[in-house]
């Protein structure tokens, strides 16, 4: 990244130094800390999943057939004896 040279008043830059040292940072990294942020700020999850809430019904029959796997059987098996079972269809 390019960097850039200002020219700032003796009083203003011991200041700068001095504030910024204070706060165990670079001159220039305070300055960045200073400045407001100019990235788009990401939208909370709660804001983007808003309009998804209630899209799917989970009541609704599945779409896809169910195939029994070895894999499968053996998660079924160990949830059993947890005493959860597989609704039947």
């Amino acid at each position: 990244m390019p960097e850039y040279q200002i020219t700032l008043p003796e009083t203003v830059y011991h200041t700068l130094l001095t504030v910024a040292q204070q706060q165990g940072m670079t001159p220039a990294n305070w300055i960045a800390v200073q400045l407001p942020s100019y990235f788009p700020q990401a939208q909370p999850l709660r804001d983007r999943l808003a309009d998804l809430i209630g899209a799917i019904d989970s009541q609704a029959e599945p779409h896809h057939p169910f195939q029994k796997t070895p894999f499968g059987e053996s998660i079924a098996a160990k949830l059993a004896q947890q005493g959860l079972r597989r609704p039947s269809s």
